[in-house]
């Protein structure tokens, strides 16, 4: 398997236990923790494979940030405001212990999931391309 194809699957794996978390009883704390916590780690998955294909696309890219800016440049997400904003939420979880904070995560948690679907789909799409 190649890196790519290894991130790939990393990311379905992350996402699914993202899905697993998501549909228990938000209102019990110890829930919304582990659905952030699988955000968190889904989200960096994400991220690296989009920095892994934009590398491959022969463009360098150091940080989230660019690697959004660039994964949307050459169409692998097409909303990258909405994914500057989970990048956003990301940097949040060292701040969760506050109830609001925690909160607002872990409706971002639940809002990224089919960002990440649609992300797969076109990431799918590009590993077909290169077989």
């Amino acid at each position: 398997m190649t890196k790519v194809e290894v991130q790939y699957s990393d990311l379905q794996k992350a996402l699914e236990r993202l899905k697993e978390a998501s549909v228990l009883p938000g209102e019990l704390t110890i829930h919304q923790d582990a659905t952030i916590q699988r955000f968190e780690f889904t989200f960096e998955a994400a991220w690296k494979l989009m920095k892994t294909v934009v590398e491959l696309e022969g463009l360098a890219s150091a940080s989230p940030r660019s690697t959004i800016r660039q994964a949307a440049d050459i169409d692998l997400i097409d909303d990258p405001k909405e994914w500057f904003g989970f990048l956003e939420q990301r940097n949040l979880t060292v701040h969760t212990y506050k109830e609001e904070i925690a909160q607002g995560v872990y409706r971002s948690a639940i809002n990224f999931i089919p960002f990440v679907d649609r992300l797969l789909v076109k990431i799918k799409k590009y590993l077909h391309g290169l077989s």
